[in-house]
């Protein structure tokens, strides 16, 4: 009996404190309100880029749209790989998150194999489709990355791979260089940058092997010292995904005669847009782990 009381006045004292909260102007109903202009302004915001997304200087970015990317990485990619005659390959994602939403999803629906580094578990069964996916649950420096992408091209008896995607919120550069060093020559190679320094502003951050992102712009690489990098292995910048100019988009340079729209100066191809247009994405169309699972799980090698 007593412990029916101690929850009965608990839940009185709650009931009590919901009321006052509205009778002084609700905190959570401010908090609503200032999340719906959020979305307005956000909205608007994205609806003008979009009109002038047509006169930006390079048509490649057009093609952009979301299937499982974070925002319009996914199309961008379907397009290059469209042109290079790629349909099937081995793809290495590092930094490839809970497994809902990354940049190399949509390739293993499609039949890719594909390797998967990050620290973080994935939100699906990992073994689900080993043909499919190989996840490495590791924390990724440039000391290790080249050993644990040989081990995941093992469990695929592969020896190279077509596709290299890197997002790790900042030593993304000091990991490209890593792999490319170690003689792999992926045919499509995509890197975070740092959106907010245009070219030819050079800038790496101090490279730390344990660094995790602190959440501010000091971090990254920018565009131009991104370029410089894979220019000296052989790789030419086509694209920066337009919704939010994050994702630098390299093909090797044999491939560059199939991309005669795109301009050469990397200044015509940065996009350098900050706010990020699916912030406030309606949660109920998200992808879910179970969904995710069983497009893996159908998918097979053509």
């Amino acid at each position: 009996m007593a412990l029916i009381s101690k929850l009965s006045k608990r839940l009185r004292a709650k009931v009590g404190s919901w009321f006052h909260a509205f009778s002084q102007g609700s905190k959570i109903s401010y908090l609503q309100e200032q999340l719906r202009q959020q979305q307005i302004s956000n909205d608007f915001l994205m609806a003008l880029w979009m009109e002038v997304l047509p006169q930006h200087p390079n048509p490649l970015g057009q093609f952009g749209r979301k299937v499982f990317s974070q925002t319009d990485e996914d199309g961008i990619t379907e397009e290059i790989l469209r042109r290079i005659g790629l349909v099937h390959g081995t793809c290495v994602e590092i930094g490839s998150g809970d497994g809902l939403e990354n940049n190399t999803l949509s390739l293993l629906a499609r039949g890719w194999q594909g390797v998967w580094l990050d620290a973080r578990p994935l939100a699906f069964n990992p073994n689900c489709n080993p043909s499919i996916l190989k996840n490495i649950r590791e924390f990724v420096t440039a000391e290790n990355v080249v050993e644990l992408v040989r081990k995941g091209l093992d469990h695929f008896n592969q020896t190279g791979f077509d596709l290299l995607s890197i997002d790790v919120d900042g030593n993304d550069g000091y990991l490209a260089e890593s792999i490319l060093l170690a003689k792999y020559n992926p045919s499509v190679v995509i890197v975070e940058i740092n959106e907010i320094l245009p070219p030819p502003v050079r800038f790496q951050q101090p490279y730390n092997a344990k660094y995790v992102w602190d959440k501010t712009k000091n971090s990254g690489w920018s565009l131009q010292s991104v370029a410089d990098l894979m220019e000296r292995f052989g790789y030419d910048c086509v694209c920066c995904n337009p919704q939010t100019g994050v994702n630098a988009f390299f093909i090797h340079s044999r491939f560059r005669p199939l991309f005669p729209e795109v301009p050469t100066e990397l200044s015509k191809i940065f996009v350098g847009r900050a706010a990020h247009p699916f912030k406030y994405k309606d949660h109920r169309t998200s992808v879910t782990a179970g969904l995710v699972e069983s497009i893996l799980v159908s998918s097979s090698r053509r």
